[in-house]
Order: structure tokens, then C-alpha cells, then sequence
């Protein structure tokens, strides 16, 4: 499988995950759980209420991962296209001889 085709491959596993109802669902219910906590959390607990940010940055940061993923499985598949094309055209103007 060429690099193209693995971007393009991974790309839409990433997307399969972000537009699956429970996965959505799932991470929506943990980061808000997570910002409940942070909100409840005494004035005090610095240590605590840092732990929770960080979660909830992480959760973040992994959720951007697979949209870059996605993303770039995009890519693939317009630069795959592209190519395609111009195969495509370079095939007819051999024929056309």
C-alpha cells in the first residue's frame, strides 16, 4: 500500500470515529464530567483542579488528532484524485495519436 493510500486509509478510520454517534456521546459525557468536577472542586485543591485541566486538555488534544487525521486522509484522497486525472488525460493524448 502506498503512503497515499495509507493517509487515505487512516483518514477515514479517524472520520469512521468522529461521526460514530457513541463515540461522540461517550467523549461529550467525560469532558463534561470533567469540567463538573473542575467547577465543584474547592478553591484549595490546586493540585486537583490541575489534574482535571490537564484531562481535559488532553482529551482535547486527542480528539484534534484524529481531525488532522482525518484531515489529511483528505488530502490524500484530492492528490490521489489529481493524480488519477492526469493519468487519465496523459492516456488520452497517447490514443489520440
Amino acid at each position: 500500500m502506498s503512503t497515499l493510500e495509507q493517509r487515505l486509509s487512516q483518514g477515514n478510520l479517524a472520520r469512521e470515529v468522529l461521526e460514530n454517534e457513541v463515540f461522540n456521546s461517550a467523549f461529550d459525557a467525560i469532558e463534561q464530567e470533567i469540567i463538573e468536577q473542575w467547577k465543584s472542586a474547592p478553591v484549595r485543591d490546586e493540585e486537583g483542579r490541575e489534574k482535571l485541566y490537564l484531562m481535559l486538555k488532553m482529551g482535547q488534544k486527542f480528539k484534534l488528532a484524529l481531525q488532522s487525521t482525518m484531515e489529511t486522509g483528505k488530502l490524500a484522497q484530492a492528490e490521489l484524485r489529481h493524480k488519477q486525472s492526469m493519468l487519465d488525460r496523459a492516456k488520452s493524448w497517447i490514443g489520440s495519436d
